[in-house]
């Protein structure tokens, strides 16, 4: 296939990079200094997690991947694409979101992306195609994936405790602790594998991109770079478990089974590259790249004007957000009243006088709460409730955020959780079911979000809904509704007394935060 001549290089069309050169690096400082805070905090998060410290890499090697194109794009001539606009503008209001809700995540995402947008701004649609990897190779900079701790906590327990089963070495599991006859083990976030899983990618599909033509091979061998850490994590752990094992706790207990895994993970990695060059297609010649060459046009003056025109747009956009959002910051959504004291006791329950509620979840930032326990006036097992109101969570604190938890993370020593599913509860969002173990006592939780008047028990709903009410001018209200009840009188007469209380307490209650959002 044959190149557009009006893309190609003329040395009237080389001389456009003369003026889209400057202000490409000129939209890149206005929006390094516009979003200055955002890019500090990644940066801030590779520096304190091991996990993300792959992180001061990825910018050496997208500079590397955008000089090894050179040859390719700067035949080419710079044409502003003004359908980047719309992306662009996207972007920063998805930066206002996660800034007015307090979703960092969302805010170095959408800063990071707003790079190649700017990018297909300046330089049009045909050099920017060309950089497409490189460009979005920056996304591996976002310190992204901290979600899939837990389930990889989970999963690494499993595997762990069914190969030493397996081996023949009894073992008892409670949670994500687990006993041989020769000690206690733990899995704790370190042992997770989340770092090497994330580490495995960003290589992987580095080395996919350099290695291979084929779309379908790069896809296999990126695919091949998730499955093969997540496996090899299990066989480190299991390797570690039994090493400490076999020599009675002497070895692979203390901090050297870190570096046991590290050694073993390299091992891992470096067979995986070297089976991949067994396919590999980095010597072929590239295949044909797509002719979206820019159409031809006036040059000189109207030429300049296009690209001052795109430089005005951008700086407005990138300037925009930041400025909307701190107005929208600086508002006072009024405090929180009629919330009410004490547990909730619709008829036929009755609140346990002079009794201090076994337990409070371990979440912070909350304007106004209430909660203790009750019981039904025929008797029964006690339940305890906790209604925890947060708005302005820009300012006192968010109550969806990794800070957050049941247990609470400043009392990890004293209380542990562990999910249990969920319950099947009719005319309501299934609640998420957790077990509680704190001094002396188990509990058993239900836990739902509340946000915009209704029930729901996912993170993502109620960030996705207290930033769309931000971003109209509204409030960010939202409420953590806990239902709990002590397990001493036996796990069935705990549930009960919970779907009794939720049937009863749970329309008033949605009724009362209604209430309390419109004041």
């Amino acid at each position: 296939m044959v190149a557009d001549a009006s893309a190609v290089g003329s040395p009237a069309g080389r001389s456009s990079w003369w003026l889209a050169a400057p202000i490409l690096a000129l939209g890149l400082a206005v929006l390094g200094w516009m979003y200055y805070p955002t890019f500090a905090s990644i940066v801030a998060i590779w520096n304190r997690s091991d996990t993300f410290a792959h992180g001061f890499l990825i910018v050496p090697i997208v500079l590397f991947l955008l000089f090894l194109k050179r040859d390719e794009v700067l035949p080419l001539e710079p044409r502003p694409a003004w359908w980047a606009l719309l992306p662009l503008l996207g972007l920063a209001l998805l930066w206002v979101a996660g800034e007015l809700v307090g979703v960092l995540s969302v805010r170095q995402f959408a800063a990071v992306l707003m790079i190649p947008a700017l990018f297909w701004l300046v330089l049009g649609s045909a050099i920017t195609w060309r950089l497409q990897f490189p460009l979005a190779y920056l996304l591996f900079a976002v310190p992204f994936g901290e979600f899939l701790v837990p389930p990889m906590m989970d999963l690494t327990a499993d595997f762990t405790v069914t190969a030493v089963q397996l081996t023949g070495i009894p073992v008892y599991r409670d949670g994500l602790y687990f006993d041989l006859p020769t000690g206690r083990w733990s899995v704790v976030e370190a042992c997770s594998g989340v770092r090497y899983l994330i580490a495995s990618v960003a290589l992987g599909t580095l080395y996919a991109y350099l290695m291979y033509r084929s779309p379908w091979r790069r896809l296999v061998f990126v695919g091949v770079s998730i499955v093969v850490p997540i496996v090899a994590n299990g066989l480190r752990a299991y390797m570690i478990v039994m090493i400490g094992h076999l020599s009675d706790m002497r070895h692979a207990a203390g901090v050297d089974h870190l570096i046991y895994g590290w050694i073993f993970f390299g091992v891992v990695i470096a067979l995986m590259f070297a089976i991949g060059a067994l396919w590999r297609e980095d010597m072929d010649a590239p295949a044909p790249g797509r002719d979206a060459a820019a159409s031809g046009g006036p040059r000189g003056p109207q030429r300049a004007g296009a690209f001052a025109g795109a430089a005005v747009l951008a700086v407005v956009l990138a300037s925009a957000a930041p400025l909307y959002a701190g107005w929208m910051n600086q508002r006072d959504l009024g405090p929180v009243v009629a919330l009410g004291t004490g547990p909730l006791a619709p008829a036929g329950w009755q609140a346990l006088e002079d009794q201090d509620a076994a337990w409070e979840p371990g979440y912070r930032g909350a304007r106004d709460g209430r909660g203790g326990l009750v019981t039904a006036a025929d008797g029964g097992a006690a339940v305890g409730m906790h209604v925890l109101f947060y708005r302005e969570q820009y300012r006192h604190g968010n109550m969806v955020g990794w800070a957050n938890t049941l247990a609470g993370r400043d009392r990890a020593g004293e209380w542990s959780q562990s999910r249990r599913g969920r319950v099947a509860l009719e005319g309501y969002p299934n609640p998420e079911r957790f077990l509680l173990n704190g001094p002396g006592q188990q509990l058993l939780v239900w836990r739902w979000y509340w946000v915009d008047g209704r029930l729901t028990t996912l993170p993502h709903e109620v960030k996705a809904r207290e930033a769309l009410n931000r971003l109209l001018g509204g409030r960010d209200d939202a409420a953590l509704v806990v239902l709990y009840a002590p397990l001493a009188s036996g796990p069935d007469a705990a549930e009960a007394a919970l779907r009794a209380y939720a049937a009863d307490a749970l329309p008033e209650l949605l009724e009362q935060l209604d209430r309390v959002a419109r004041q």
